[in-house]
């Protein structure tokens, strides 16, 4: 971040080199960031890393650092959607982060993914609002070091996945096929939008993906993500405890991201 000065721009409204959304200042974000959505999974993940500090909460932004291997990791949840994922994703950009990873749940819309099992995302599709300001037109792709990095992990700890693709939309009710009211019938089958995804090759469907992707592309990341499934749309089944389920996807992503973040410092493949 080069904006130094103690007093705000409208164009970029930073003071002494802190954020206006983030609670967070310039040394407190490592070259690592993990994205979970949920506030109150930045807690559930930083007990699984070693002495992590807690850096705060301001509106739907939680934050915490640990130092991982020598290497800086930071949590920062996005909150829901698109609006508030750009946000989260520039601001830690100019902090310093390098490697940014989604971790989060989702809904399958495709059968043969248990409840519980991991997606990890090759690439995502939905033309949500904020991908489409960064220039999104059809498939966006996850950063394909990541990809490799994340299915190598996922092995390594013996946990159900696959790769493939995520519809990301802006609306849950409607945007995800949801009745309006818990009573009342779902669309027909002309106007089901997760018919619509699944008939793209979309496995699953989330809401921060696709602009995690593209806005990380455009700000020089390498960006990616890794999601369990917190429900089936194709058996209308609901996971209650999904905090295992989390437990996994951040040892995944974290095993993941470090032996990316050290691979590429070597030069190497990962």
């Amino acid at each position: 971040m080069n904006d130094k000065s103690n007093q705000r721009r409208a164009a970029f409204p930073w003071k002494d080199g802190k954020p206006p959304h983030l609670p967070c200042a310039p040394g407190d974000v490592g070259p690592i960031v993990l994205l979970p959505g949920d506030p109150a999974r930045v807690g559930l993940a930083a007990k699984l890393l070693p002495n992590a500090r807690d850096l705060g909460q301001r509106r739907e932004y939680r934050m915490a650092s640990a130092t991982v291997d020598g290497v800086g990791v930071t949590l920062c949840s996005t909150g829901i959607g698109g609006p508030s994922t750009e946000i989260a994703l520039v601001e830690l950009a100019n902090l310093g982060a390098k490697i940014a990873v989604r971790i989060g749940g989702m809904g399958a819309i495709a059968p043969g993914l248990p409840l519980g099992g991991m997606l990890i995302v090759d690439d995502a599709i939905g033309g949500t609002g904020a991908a489409r300001v960064y220039g999104a037109k059809g498939p966006v792709n996850a950063s394909p070091q990541i990809v490799a990095a994340l299915a190598n992990a996922a092995q390594n700890d013996g946990t159900a996945h696959r790769v493939g693709r995520v519809a990301t939309t802006d609306s849950y009710y409607r945007g995800q096929g949801r009745p309006l009211f818990g009573d009342a019938a779902g669309p027909s089958s002309d106007d089901d939008p997760i018919a619509k995804f699944a008939a793209q090759g979309a496995v699953g469907c989330d809401m921060e993906t696709e602009t995690i992707l593209t806005v990380g592309a455009a700000l020089g990341l390498q960006a990616g993500a890794i999601l369990a499934v917190h429900g089936d749309r194709t058996t209308d089944r609901w996971l209650e405890d999904y905090e295992p389920a989390q437990e996994a996807v951040v040892r995944i992503a974290l095993r993941a991201a470090l032996d990316l973040f050290s691979s590429t410092k070597k030069g190497v493949s990962p």
